[in-house]
């Protein structure tokens, strides 16, 4: 009795170790995300690349990333940084779920954590998105932003964006602009 006992703990003893071995060869299915950043400026500061799984999580990460930038943000799947090469750099997401994950990458030249803006709000370090989404006067969707994570790897390439510098003419009349404010004309 003893002796078939035994032998039915080792029998299970070595499908606990077959099943380990093969749950260590064949991982549940995940994918890799392999992303591109192509234009970037220069050499100077980071690549912050944040990964949402959400759209709340998204769409706080542009509210804030001016504020507390991308990688503290607990509404974030992954993220990373990376010192910036100009040119073109590529990263890697692995173990993936089958889903949706939108992109965000800042090319945060002055090292600060953030994405500065100038008075206005208009930024003036590198950004894109997933799918090189963009808006009029606003941050693209969640949707729009999104690549779709299956069991196969994928890749996803952003081009960044810098907004030009405004010309001398532009920045006068902005600032004549400013100045004609509502306070001025009250002290007539």
């Amino acid at each position: 009795m003893r002796n078939a006992a035994r032998g039915r703990a080792m029998a299970w003893g070595v499908l606990f170790v077959l099943f380990s071995t093969i749950s260590l060869v064949f991982p549940a299915a995940a994918a890799g995300l392999q992303v591109t950043i192509k234009g970037i400026r220069s050499d100077a500061g980071e690549i912050l690349i944040a990964l949402y799984d959400n759209p709340a999580g998204f769409d706080s990460a542009i509210a804030n990333s001016a504020i507390r930038g991308l990688m503290p943000d607990s509404g974030r799947l992954v993220g990373t940084a990376i010192r910036a090469k100009r040119g073109e750099q590529t990263t890697v997401f692995t173990q993936l779920h089958p889903g949706r994950y939108a992109l965000i990458v800042i090319h945060d030249e002055n090292d600060d954590g953030r994405l500065n803006r100038n008075a206005v709000g208009v930024p003036i370090e590198g950004y894109g998105f997933g799918n090189n989404a963009q808006a009029f006067l606003s941050a693209p969707s969640f949707d729009a932003a999104a690549v779709t994570a299956g069991k196969a790897d994928i890749s996803a390439a952003i081009t960044l964006i810098y907004p030009t510098a405004p010309s001398t003419e532009d920045q006068k009349d902005y600032n004549n602009f400013i100045g004609s404010g509502s306070s001025r004309s009250q002290q007539h």
